[in-house]
């Protein structure tokens, strides 16, 4: 017997499977595998873990090191030992929990994948009801998503101990070349056999010919901060493929919004989605995250978890006056006739309008208000575009010009909220969850595109490509369009953040260009210091490594 199978019989929902549970007491492949439910059964795991890893620590990594949003300590809440201001404040040790969990999950995702395809090289598809094809498109699957754990963990640590196949034994790490040309292999060897996407088909979570191409487009996009190569060429190649429909139907959504709601999951505009259904598998995190406490009220829904964290880093200090940072203040960066910049409100029968918690908390439709628990209890909130202590007025504070605006000055009301993904209200509960995440859409690949013509030389391309995307947040006319006399790094990176605020990729931005370190935002002074590009190996895992892991320069 190789090893016993464990299988989590849940995960067959991925493929649209349903599965009685099986108990034994142990189990060989060539006696488990006996049809195409558990074949699936056994593919979809590796993707429940895929999906797993895109919630909260890999994706505090990606925003609270940045100049886009953060959780400030709020009244007694969110202080955690200033775990999430040692992340703004790029101060962190190897010991941070975000860093424990991101490299464990790494390994993880890469030993599942690994295991799963040793099992299923072995097994007759035929004899299951199935065909030589599928094996080979289910074993590529998996040769993709070990790639894209890889391409994660070259992101976020550089070079990684390299495996090409399940195994006890334990390798030293490599380096971020080696790592660069193993993601580069592995996805490469696989898209070929890859299922292609059409339009009108509905996004199961597996990996499509366009999702292994974009991934591979990522890889050579950010080549320069990888691996000090300037691989645009070869990701503005990629790029122009997957627009034009080489590796599948892929179009751009012609709303806002479409490809964030309830039905997401038939859009041509997502790449690749992690899912999320109620009462099954689901995301909701970040709406945790990032609601005030009694948002329910607002919604007029019937309720979930809150604890008022996440928010916007600010555009007002609190005299009101706009910071003048380059980098930062997200909410002033989008346009006042943006069609994004309005409350978020639910209209019914899944319509909504407004990407964002901000102003009053009052349901213009019910007239029920989010009230506060804390600082502000018992009144309506007023999120503000700020963040400072002004309940402290006329006590700690004689005046406005007094009041600090830090990681640790928060209050109930402080900072913007986003609301990228919708929720109901009670009358539509049963949609509540149902929009799956968003990992790949095909507006990222616009943007690459954009940006490598930009580095090349072409500015009216790159507007043009960017304006093909931002038309569809105005009414009309796009009111400040991206043009060849105003584009430069600032303006493609405000145009990065108003199109992708939340959607966990801001700091691999902000290294690609080298303002990571350099420049300053709200609570933020430049850091400098070099190895801050990548997180240290958490030291659980230096120490039971034998000695073959060795640690990131300068930690």
């Amino acid at each position: 017997m190789k090893k016993y199978l464990i299988f989590l019989l849940g995960a067959a929902v991925l493929a649209g499977c349903s599965l009685e549970p099986v108990f034994y007491s142990s189990v060989t492949p060539d006696v488990y595998y006996d049809s195409p439910s558990t074949i699936y059964s056994a593919l979809s795991r590796p993707f429940t873990h895929w999906r797993w890893f895109q919630q909260e620590h890999r994706w505090y990594l990606q925003e609270y090191p940045t100049d886009e949003l953060c959780s400030p300590q709020r009244y007694i809440h969110f202080e955690d030992g200033g775990m999430w201001a040692e992340l703004h404040h790029h101060k962190w040790t190897p010991d941070h929990e975000c860093f424990i969990k991101t490299w464990s999950g790494i390994g993880q995702g890469i030993s599942l994948a690994y295991s799963i395809a040793e099992d299923l090289k072995d097994v007759d598809y035929e004899k299951c009801g199935l065909d030589e094809t599928v094996k080979q498109e289910h074993l590529c699957q998996l040769k993709a998503l070990v790639a894209y754990f890889y391409l994660r963990g070259l992101d976020y640590f550089g070079g990684m101990p390299i495996y090409r196949g399940y195994t006890l034994d334990e390798a030293p790490r490599s380096t971020a070349k080696e790592t660069f040309d193993f993601i580069e292999e592995l996805l490469m060897s696989s898209i070929k056999d890859l299922k292609p996407y059409q339009k009108g088909d509905s996004h199961d979570g597996f990996i499509t010919q366009g999702a292994a191409a974009a991934m591979l487009a990522q890889l050579y996009f950010n080549a320069i901060s990888y691996i000090g190569e300037d691989r645009f060429a070869d990701c503005a190649a990629v790029c122009q493929d997957i627009i034009d429909q080489k590796y599948g139907q892929y179009e751009l959504s012609q709303t806002w919004n479409t490809h964030f709601g309830f039905d997401n999951e038939t859009s041509a505009e997502n790449i690749w989605i992690a899912p999320s259904a109620n009462s099954q598998f689901l995301i909701s995190w970040y709406f945790s995250q990032s609601s005030p406490n009694n948002i329910a009220k607002y919604y007029n829904s019937s309720g979930a978890s809150a604890y008022n964290g996440v928010c916007l880093q600010p555009s007002l200090d609190p005299m009101g006056n706009q910071y003048t940072s380059k980098l930062g203040r997200p909410f002033s960066k989008y346009h006042e006739s943006d069609l994004r910049k309005k409350p978020y409100l639910y209209h019914g029968k899944k319509e909504y309008e407004g990407m964002f918690l901000m102003g009053e908390l009052v349901n213009p439709k019910t007239g029920d208000a989010c009230k506060g628990n804390w600082d502000y209890q018992g009144e309506v909130l007023v999120l503000v575009d700020q963040i400072a202590h002004f309940k402290e007025l006329g006590e700690k504070y004689a005046d406005v010009s007094e009041l600090p605006s830090d990681m640790y000055s928060g209050e109930e009301n402080s900072g913007i909220r986003l609301v990228k993904y919708p929720t109901p209200d009670v009358a539509d509960d049963a949609y509540r969850w149902d929009p799956d995440w968003v990992v790949i859409r095909l507006a990222e690949v616009y943007y690459m595109l954009a940006e490598c013509k930009f580095r090349a030389g072409d500015k009216q391309g790159a507007a043009s490509l960017f304006n093909t995307v931002r038309i569809r947040n105005f009414a009309s006319a796009d009111p400040d369009p991206v043009t060849e006399a105003n584009i430069d790094k600032y303006r493609i990176l405000d145009e990065w953040m108003t199109e992708f605020l939340g959607e966990g990729r801001r700091r691999t931005d902000l290294i690609r260009w080298d303002v990571y370190l350099t420049d300053s935002w709200w609570d933020h002074n430049p850091s400098l210091d070099e190895h801050l590009k990548l997180f240290p190996i958490p030291t659980s895992a230096l120490s039971s490594s034998n000695n073959l892991l060795k640690q990131n320069p300068g930690y």
